[in-house]
């Protein structure tokens, strides 16, 4: 099973702010050596959007305490 961890930001920038934190994840991942599955935005909104990142779910335990997303479900 897999994890799907999201963080979700509001506002005029919503698109940007996300763009941006994945950049983060990203750097994040590479510098911790961490097997992502995927990375990614998705709009929910005009003015929501979500940076996500899915990870085995093994692996969030650790992750959600050091990146605290503010969400987290099962995918496949």
């Amino acid at each position: 099973m897999n994890v799907k961890m999201i963080w979700k930001f509001s506002g005029v920038d919503a698109l940007k702010t996300a763009k941006h934190h994945l950049k983060h994840l990203k750097e994040f991942s590479v510098f911790h050596n961490i097997e992502v599955i995927e990375f990614g935005t998705e709009e929910l909104s005009e003015f929501q959007h979500v940076a996500f990142m899915v990870v085995k779910k093994d692996l969030v335990d650790v992750l959600r305490k050091q990146l605290k997303p503010h969400q987290g479900f099962l995918v496949k």
